[in-house]
């Protein structure tokens, strides 16, 4: 879709109702004075493989799958939430992770700040796909929605895929960054009262948007342009 038609791109989602990307995107695309346009359906998760291959074949510049339609295919690899042309004339997608890139720039900016190696890891609940898990050297695991005081003093990263008891969380000691991808999230604001730095859904559901428009267009937005935008959507 190029010439006199304006490239577009398409986010996909099951369900799409209430999913701010498109609204977020064209806010992002308009500030940025480039002439995109967004289409957002919504795609059962059995048919998720025709509408990205049907998606190609029409032209769409790019398309970006909500993280409920992230899911490991039968031959154990991870489906890629971001799509897209690298410039409007290739026939082909190239596709990424997007969600994983963010995530492994933010844990590296932290400990890259505090000059010291990243870990200990531990995750608390079922490890997610999308997490950069080969990012720290050690690494332990909780099945459960629970860790005793000692590991949680021991980890300097904390990954979380259950809502927990943060009450029962110690003190922060050590800077400890804390990754939530519980889902309805946990209390977050008492994690940060404890001490810890805490990246969570709204943070990432940014991230994965401003990496997506880089990608996309190969410029970025300014951040409070998205902020502001999902902020209005979600309060309508």
């Amino acid at each position: 879709m190029d010439g006199i038609t304006e490239p577009v791109v398409l986010v996909l989602g099951h369900p799409i109702a209430g999913n701010p990307a498109q609204f977020a995107l064209e806010r992002a695309f308009a500030s940025m004075d480039v002439g995109w346009r967004v289409f957002s359906c919504d795609v059962p998760p059995d048919r998720i493989d025709e509408a990205i291959a049907g998606a190609e074949v029409l032209g769409f510049r790019g398309l970006l799958l909500d993280q409920n339609l992230v899911t490991r295919l039968d031959e154990g690899a991870e489906r890629s939430d971001l799509y897209w042309r690298g410039n409007p004339s290739e026939s082909r997608w190239h596709t990424e992770n997007v969600l994983s890139t963010w995530l492994e720039t933010e844990i590296r900016k932290h400990f890259e700040s505090l000059e010291t190696e990243i870990g200990p890891l531990l995750w608390i609940g079922t490890p997610d796909p999308s997490f950069p898990s080969k990012i720290a050297s050690e690494q332990s695991h909780s099945p459960i929605a629970w860790a005793s005081t000692e590991a949680i003093e021991h980890a300097r990263l904390i990954a979380i895929a259950e809502t927990v008891d943060v009450s029962q969380w110690p003190r922060c000691q050590n800077a400890t960054l804390v990754v939530d991808f519980a889902n309805p999230e946990n209390d977050l604001d008492q994690i940060r009262s404890l001490g810890y730095t805490v990246l969570g859904r709204e943070q990432a559901r940014i991230g994965i948007l401003l990496e997506s428009i880089q990608r996309w267009t190969g410029k970025q937005p300014m951040v409070d342009v998205l902020n502001e935008a999902i902020e209005e959507y979600l309060a309508v």
